[in-house]
């Protein structure tokens, strides 16, 4: 995780939202979960090495206070490499038992990267771990998901974990937040920003088309949610 911008971007705009307009946030995430339940919102750890003072959660560390943790933590062990090579979370909730982990993007660059793993261990653990995501997708490129020519690693790696989790007994989801107006930076002149809900499906749509999965095949448990940060939300 790298130090948040003031005033822009996915980090930021998430926070903002968490500090300034929770009730509407949490108005839209049961609007597109369809539940009134209420959200339960994980506080961040802290890390008083960053500006911000905090961190993101990690991998598995969220379950730590479960009284099977360290059962969870021996089966993560054997699915994944390591917590350095963990999925960073940019937030997470719970509604009942079921757990929602936060990804914020605020311009299409934030949702491209390939793997950066060169051990060989590491690799083989990925590719057997993406064997197993591909063929409950039924995606015939779980092969390419570790390839340096995949640029969509990151939901790849997402998706396993959310893969690891139901097949362990835990109720689980992904919630991207995907970020209208929301990359202003200075000197960039709003170029890397997002308009419309059509482009953000447009990129989700191409990000799914690479890994070879039908959208359809992850309702229930990836969902995306379009909030344009221009809006007014006083009177909401």
């Amino acid at each position: 995780m790298g130090e948040m911008g003031l005033g822009y971007g996915s980090e930021y705009q998430l926070l903002r939202f968490l500090g300034h307009h929770r009730n509407y946030l949490n108005g839209r995430i049961q609007e597109i979960l369809g539940t009134q339940e209420e959200i339960h919102w994980l506080d961040y750890p802290s890390n008083y090495g960053k500006a911000s003072l905090d961190a993101e959660w990690v991998g598995i560390e969220c379950f730590k206070d479960e009284p099977n943790f360290d059962e969870i933590r021996q089966r993560w062990d054997n699915f994944w490499p390591s917590k350095t090579k963990a999925q960073n979370w940019d937030g997470i909730f719970r509604v009942g038992s079921k757990w929602y982990f936060v990804e914020a993007k605020a311009h299409e660059e934030e949702t491209r990267s390939s793997c950066k793993a060169s051990d060989p261990k590491s690799v083989e653990m990925i590719n057997q771990a993406f064997g197993k995501v591909a063929a409950h997708y039924k995606s015939s490129k779980g092969n390419e998901w570790a390839s340096a020519d995949c640029k969509s690693y990151q939901l790849a790696n997402r998706l396993a974990f959310i893969y690891f989790c139901r097949e362990n007994g835990i109720d689980a989801a992904l919630l991207y937040i995907s970020f209208l107006n929301g990359y202003d930076k200075p000197g960039e002149k709003g170029r890397k920003n997002i308009t419309t809900i059509a482009e953000w499906e447009r990129i989700w749509q191409d990000e799914f088309d690479e890994l070879g999965i039908d959208m359809k095949a992850v309702e229930g448990s990836w969902y995306n949610l379009c909030i344009d940060c221009t809006e007014h939300y006083a009177n909401i």
